[in-house]
């Protein structure tokens, strides 16, 4: 019962990124904190548990991660911790980790939507979900580690 609760709480939440007047006041927000010549604004990805949209520049890009509430449940806490850690991987890795540029609670974010973190966009041929998913697992569902991956392939992603 609480579980089906979360996933309608999800899922009319996504919904109203199809509006026009929700996308506009995120895109404002990330202009209002990176200043410069936005030249297209767009949805990047909707994973399991945030919403990415991403502002092109001309040589670079801006990405603004929200938590996407009903599928977390404790979307302040997530977000904190999901700065704290990618801070700690660049200081202490050389890991290539998104610098985190602003980060902030619902109050803070554009329209009072959900906990935010503002990155820098890396440009990347693949991802760690795809790298690490077993080949032919729809992206619908829910990833599975793939069990035949290589230790050359993990010292990559990894290493």
């Amino acid at each position: 019962m609480a579980w089906e609760y979360a996933e309608k709480i999800s899922h009319s939440w996504l919904l109203q990124f199809l509006k026009l007047d929700i996308k506009k006041p995120i895109a404002m927000f990330i202009l209002e904190h990176h200043r410069g010549n936005g030249t297209e604004f767009a949805i990047l990805e909707k994973g399991s548990y945030n919403i990415s949209f991403r502002m092109k520049y001309q040589n670079y890009a801006i990405v603004i991660r929200l938590s996407q509430p009903g599928a977390v449940f404790f979307p302040e806490e997530k977000v904190v911790n999901e700065v704290a850690i990618m801070r700690f991987l660049t200081d202490q890795t050389s890991i290539p980790v998104p610098f985190v540029l602003y980060s902030g609670t619902k109050k803070k974010s554009p329209l009072e939507l959900s906990p935010f973190i503002m990155i820098e966009y890396i440009e990347h041929e693949t991802n760690m979900y795809d790298a690490l998913n077993t080949s032919g697992c729809p992206k619908k569902e829910r990833g599975i580690l793939d069990p035949n991956i290589n230790d050359v392939a993990l010292e990559l992603l990894y290493g």
